[in-house]
């Protein structure tokens, strides 16, 4: 019974493979035959078959090609739909005079307001006219263009987008651009909710502060005569409350700096005056720091710009200078400060010989609140807003920092401002 059912199913296996040879034989029969008519030769010569299965080879390796370019295509597809970023392939067609939509993957497509988007006109697809707005600024300008955007539909939100020029080989040589928006709705939220958190605190802080600070210094200055202990504790809240006021004061400069509404006061601003002002303050500070203060200035070197701000900012950086030159234990004791003018720059160069900044801390050093290692400056009063202060006021005078330093060493701050004949003082607060 186990043999007859062996025999049965072999039985049946060969006539499926012999039906199935006869049916690939028959097929290639009527392909031979149609070849042969159409290339008008004999499907019996042995040349004219040799030619028929070579050419039938190439057909199925073509064919395995395409399959395998389908898969890549698909696969390339399906990564495109699962990046968070949307992203968008357009040109320009001159014909409508219209942005044309090639390709979106499925975040691009949230964005739109109808499923039939292919080929279609950017604007049919777009209620936020934005995105486009932005898309032909890149066609305006012929470069790539990387901006932060608000998209109000479907809802409001935040994009970061980047517009890319790119070349596709196509049909009419199109000029396309890659649109790639990344959002950043919870980054804004969250700062907005910092900035009114930081503006509300510091304004709540600062009149009980006051008052701390007020009440101290009058019982310190009074003619009661008050015990060893209870001086020294007085002393403690003075110098507690001065910090904490300095510090309200600091979180309250950076609210009114980071708002695109504060206007700057520029003018033209004798930068080499400037510089020998904050000189004279910081001197009289270093001589009893045993710190020795180097000046080098170029006379009436002028930039525009707005003069009290430029000054905090000097102060703010010498500041650092001195106190991390002061807390290095051996060694000379040294802060340089140096202003030239370089074909139309003008460089301000601050160096100390102070501890030195690890390279793995140097790119965070203007970071909100940081401080460095903070094992190795436990000693120096801070809070990590003055280099953040920094930062906001160079970015408002179109002028960049460059920072060099070794630890153990010393730090070097080099500033680039552009010269008066540069950039006009109505300029900067665009």
């Amino acid at each position: 019974m186990y043999y007859a059912l062996i025999t049965l199913v072999f039985s049946i296996l060969l006539y499926l493979i012999f039906t199935n040879f006869l049916t690939i034989k028959n097929e290639n029969i009527k392909i031979k035959s149609a070849l042969s008519k159409v290339l008008s030769i004999s499907a019996n010569d042995p040349a004219t078959e040799y030619l028929i299965h070579s050419l039938e080879e190439k057909i199925n390796g073509i064919n395995k090609k395409l399959e395998l370019e389908k898969i890549k295509r698909n696969n390339l597809y399906s990564i495109l739909n699962n990046i968070s970023e949307s992203i968008m392939l357009v040109f320009y067609s001159e014909d409508s005079n219209a942005l044309i939509l090639d390709y979106a993957n499925k975040s691009a497509q949230s964005l739109f307001i109808s499923s039939n988007f292919l080929g279609k006109k950017l604007s049919e697809v777009l209620e936020d006219h934005n995105i486009i707005d932005i898309i032909l600024k890149s066609y305006r300008l012929d470069e790539n263009i990387s901006e932060e955007i608000i998209v109000y539909s479907p809802k409001k939100s935040f994009f970061h987008c980047e517009i890319k020029k790119i070349f596709l080989e196509s049909e009419k040589n199109q000029n396309y651009r890659i649109v790639v928006l990344r959002d950043i709705t919870k980054e804004k939220e969250l700062e907005l909710m910092r900035r009114e958190f930081l503006t509300i605190m510091s304004h709540e802080l600062k009149t009980p502060l006051t008052v701390i600070h007020g009440y101290s210094e009058t019982l310190l200055m009074s003619d009661e005569k008050l015990s060893p202990q209870a001086l020294r504790f007085l002393n403690i809240i003075e110098d507690e409350s001065s910090r904490l006021t300095r510090l309200i004061n600091d979180l309250l400069d950076i609210s009114r700096l980071e708002r695109k509404d504060y206007e700057y006061s520029f003018k033209e601003v004798n930068i080499s005056n400037l510089v020998k002002k904050v000189y004279m303050i910081f001197n009289s500070l270093t001589k009893d720091m045993d710190i020795k203060l180097n000046l080098d200035v170029d006379d009436d070197l002028i930039i525009n710009g707005d003069e009290d701000r430029l000054m905090q900012m000097l102060y703010n950086i010498l500041d650092n200078s001195v106190k991390f030159t002061h807390i290095k234990d051996s060694g000379e004791k040294e802060v340089y400060i140096r202003l030239y003018g370089y074909d139309d720059e003008v460089i301000l160069e601050v160096e100390d010989t102070g501890i030195g900044i690890p390279e793995r801390e140097r790119n965070k050093i203007f970071n909100l609140f940081y401080r460095v290692d903070k094992s190795r400056t436990r000693q120096v009063p801070g809070t990590g807003l003055g280099l953040y202060i920094v930062k906001q006021i160079l970015e408002k005078h179109r002028a960049y920092i460059e920072v060099d330093s070794e630890e153990n060493q010393g730090t070097l701050f080099k500033i680039i401002f552009k010269g008066r004949n540069i950039n006009e003082a109505s300029g900067y607060n665009s």
